[in-house]
């Protein structure tokens, strides 16, 4: 699988697709079939290059890797300001901080949570820790990748269920798929890269009925999308005492794509296992620490955030659908839908006009994931579809 792409590979990528992909009717069921062995659901859109930006086009809209366009806030701009005073410190005591305002949201203990630069290092410990010895990781297709990519290079055989009709985790179909080797379910809600999400009660009860014997590991990168009375509260999984883990970013809703944090909440036996597979807390720079801090409290920003992403992913799903293409319903920062032309010429043509989006190839099915940009930059993604499609 070393040939498929991860986020890592994209950024160091270059050039265009070159090869087009087979085309075919769009249906959910057909593009729910999974591959065996595991393959990603990335196309391999670009190939590698010592100089891997020299053939890539001005951005006029920067739609592929799902960050926030909005940037960061002004108070956590102006705590990472004041941090590089310290910046010649190590953060110590600083991560208490952080961790009592998760802990209180999330009604677990300071023990319970671990720090990392984004939710990255947690995901690649866990597939480092759960590869080991062999075994096999439960799933399903489509969904992020780099954990199931990681896993597989360093032993784990990854056992990819179909999603429903409706592109979500198939939770009966996954609990049937539980067998003795498997040694961890791996959830991604909100998922990537459909958008969807599985009903929280559902997911809940899945929990408390898998966790006892296996561990579940929910990657909740896009937790913060959901509105604040709906999103759900898992954390009281792991206060009960369950083997769940839970991975969190603020790459997305708090604009941290580029200065790195996360956190993981889990038991403390467990967090104590895959911090040997990652620094862990003392990962994290004390400049970022601190405005993350800032930002973290700062809910006025991330509900600005929250509606102004609801307001355009609203105008680009209805300006598709008004073109007659069949969106799939989003609670997140991007966009799925399938495409009607070979994955290479979309590609080329999109980015040729200095539109950046991604492309999925799936069951034989064409798909292009789009971030949700700014309203100007869903207008050029809008104008440069038209022009690209007819």
């Amino acid at each position: 699988m070393s040939s498929q792409l991860t986020r890592r590979d994209w950024l160091r990528a270059s050039g265009f697709l070159t090869a087009g992909l087979g085309l075919s009717r769009f249906t959910p069921a057909e593009a729910a079939r999974p591959s065996a062995p595991f393959v990603s659901s990335f196309t391999n859109e670009f190939a590698f290059a010592d100089d891997p930006f020299a053939n890539m086009p001005k951005l006029r809209a920067r739609l592929f890797a799902n960050e926030n366009p909005l940037g960061i806030s002004k108070n956590a701009k102006e705590a990472l300001i004041k941090a590089t005073e310290i910046g010649n410190r190590y953060a110590w005591m600083e991560f208490a901080e952080l961790k009592k305002l998760i802990a209180t949201d999330d009604g677990v203990k300071a023990e319970q949570i671990m720090m990392s630069p984004g939710s990255s290092d947690v995901l690649m410990a866990a597939a480092d820790y759960f590869a080991k010895g062999g075994g096999t990781i439960l799933t399903s297709v489509m969904t992020y990748d780099d954990l199931l990519q990681r896993a597989e290079k360093f032993g784990a055989k990854i056992k990819a269920i179909p999603m429903t009709k409706d592109f979500k985790f198939d939770l009966p179909a996954i609990k049937a798929a539980i067998t003795p080797d498997v040694k961890m379910v791996y959830i991604v809600n909100p998922n990537n890269p459909t958008g969807t999400i599985v009903p929280t009660a559902e997911l809940e009860a899945f929990c408390r009925e898998v966790a006892p014997k296996v561990p579940v590991f929910i990657d909740e990168a896009y937790i913060d999308f959901f509105e604040p009375a709906d999103r759900p509260k898992f954390g009281k999984l792991v206060s009960e005492g369950l083997n769940v883990i839970l991975a969190r970013t603020f790459s997305k809703i708090h604009g941290f794509a580029g200065l790195r944090l996360g956190y993981a909440i889990a038991q403390p036996n467990m967090l104590k296992t895959l911090r040997d597979y990652t620094n862990g807390d003392f990962a994290v720079s004390i400049t970022t620490l601190m405005a993350g801090i800032a930002s973290y409290q700062d809910k006025e920003w991330q509900n600005h955030c929250r509606a102004e992403n609801a307001k355009a992913r609203a105008y680009t799903t209805k300006a598709l659908t008004d073109l007659g293409y069949e969106v799939i319903p989003s609670s997140t920062n991007f966009i799925l839908f399938p495409i009607r032309m070979k994955t290479a010429a979309f590609s080329n043509q999109m980015f040729g006009q200095g539109i950046g989006i991604q492309t999925r190839d799936f069951g034989g099915q064409p798909f292009c994931r789009v971030s949700v940009g700014t309203m100007d930059e869903m207008a050029i993604f809008v104008e440069g579809f038209k022009k690209v499609v007819g």
